[in-house]
This record gives C-alpha cells, structure tokens and sequence, in this order.
C-alpha cells in the first residue's frame, strides 16, 4: 500500500487570501495529477498569527471554497489550516432560551475529491505567539485512507508527546502516518527537525512535517525544511534551503509493518488517558 504525496511548501503573503489562493493556483501547476494527498502550510491563506476578528471564515467561506474547487480539480485529497469561527450555544440562566457566542479555531481541513471533508482544530494554540484569542481543540481525528490510518496535528502540537500518542490495540495501530503542518520559524529549525525524528521513532509510523517559507509581517524569517521522515526517524525526502518548492514522493506501509513486525516496542507502551479540561 503506497501513498503518492505532494507537499507544498510555500511563501505566505500575510493578511491576505486572496492573492494566497491565485499564488497556490500558480504552484498547484507544478503538482503531478497523480497525487493521494496534497499538504499545504499551516494558515496558509493568511500567515501566522492572524486576527480572527477580521480573517475568520466559516465553512461556507471563501476557503473552503477554494479547497473544494482545488480538490476536485485534482482529484486528490488537499489539506491545510485557516482560522475558522462558529456560533457555540451556552444555556442563559436567566431566560430560558440559549445565547450564542462565537468561538475561534485554527481548522486543519481534510477535503476529499467529492467534496465531503473533516477537520481538526489545534489543541496546543500557541499563546506566546498570538493565539491566545483561539480555542484548544478537544477531539483527535483519525482518517482511514487507502489502507492507511492518517491523523493530523498542527505546528505547536509537535512539542506535545501525550497529544501524538499511537497507541496499539489487539494487533492495530491507531495511525500509520501523522501529518503535521506548520509555520516553524528559522530559529526553531534545529528543534522542527529533532521532534519531527523523534515522534516517528517514539510512534512508529510515519510523519510529514510541511513547513513554509518567507517572512512575515512581524519580520519572522521561515526556513521551511519540509520533510519526511520514516518509522524509525530516518529523513526519506526533504526540501533544503529557504525557497519555495513542491515535494513530491510515495511512501509504502510495508516497511513500516516489517519494522512493526520486528521490533515489536508498542507491545510495550504506557497506556494515557488524557486530560481535556483546557
């Protein structure tokens, strides 16, 4: 079971979707037609951090349909975060009916060909980079895709153990790839590619990190550095260098199930129960 792969690590013009969705369309060219999934950056219509008061959509917005359009035009699964906003119901205590408040997520959007798609909102919002104003994701998602099991994460969430947890249950895994998207900065490399490694020997399965590239509008610089790194923490494909680009590659589960088969440490992982209370 193979998965043919396109990561786009790209330039973000900050503040500013629409001119991000004509500059995605100018490298989405660049992408073979045969590809399962395309992996966009994290915030990829806006850079990070973004106000969600000005740049927050719902699932009718513009990106969203964007995705859905791009989606379909490459009949390939694409996936990439935006900020998204939706009404939360709180009961009222003094009417009996129920009030609405709006609440802010940084949505990672799985969108399939047909149209249909799931999303996963950042547990770890980075608070000492501007995310404080966002809400913590309360839910893994875990996608079964093509005889693979494929759960998402969000930059910050890399530093989180706990959260990217596999676990093995009665001879399954709970994924088989992570796909984590970012916007990691130039300083940080060192640690982006030490915890990248680190999580893939530690779970053994796969793990893509897409970086992007650029400077922001807070005079950050973005080193990219997208890569893929195999179950046993070794790097299969990478991007060097601070440019734009797309990389493509298929993986294949079957060495990771002989790895798995051989060195067989899940049998011996701790079992977490997570606190959600955040």
């Amino acid at each position: 079971m193979t998965l043919k792969i396109a990561c786009v690590q790209s330039n973000i013009i900050a503040r500013n979707p629409q001119e991000n969705y004509k500059h995605l369309d100018e490298l989405f060219n660049k992408i073979q037609d045969d590809r399962d999934i395309i992996i966009l950056p994290e915030t990829f219509t806006t850079g990070f951090p973004a106000e969600p008061e000005h740049f927050a959509e719902d699932e009718n917005g513009a990106t969203m349909a964007w995705l859905r359009a791009k989606a379909k035009e490459k009949n390939s699964v694409i996936c990439g975060s935006f900020i998204s906003q939706r009404d939360t119901k709180s009961p009222s205590h003094q009417v009996q009916s129920q009030s609405h408040c709006q609440s802010f997520y940084n949505t990672l959007v799985w969108m399939n060909p047909d149209g249909s798609y799931h999303t996963y909102d950042k547990r770890h919002t980075f608070s000492m980079g501007g995310e404080k104003d966002l809400d913590n994701g309360k839910e893994l998602l875990t996608i079964e895709y093509k005889g693979w099991r494929i759960r998402p994460f969000i930059c910050y969430d890399l530093r989180f153990p706990v959260w990217l947890r596999n676990n093995y249950h009665e001879g399954n895994f709970e994924y088989d790839l992570a796909i984590l998207i970012a916007n990691w900065p130039m300083q940080k490399s060192y640690i982006w590619n030490t915890l990248l490694s680190a999580r893939a020997i530690e779970n053994q399965a796969y793990f893509v990190g897409v970086n992007r590239v650029g400077i922001d509008h807070n005079n950050i610089p973005y080193i990219g550095e997208t890569k893929v790194v195999d179950g046993k923490g070794r790097t299969v494909a990478e991007l060097r260098g601070d440019k734009e680009d797309v990389l493509e590659i298929e993986i294949d589960k079957q060495p990771l199930m002989d790895f798995r088969n051989y060195f067989t440490v899940h049998k011996d992982w701790d079992n977490f129960l997570l606190n959600l209370q955040k």
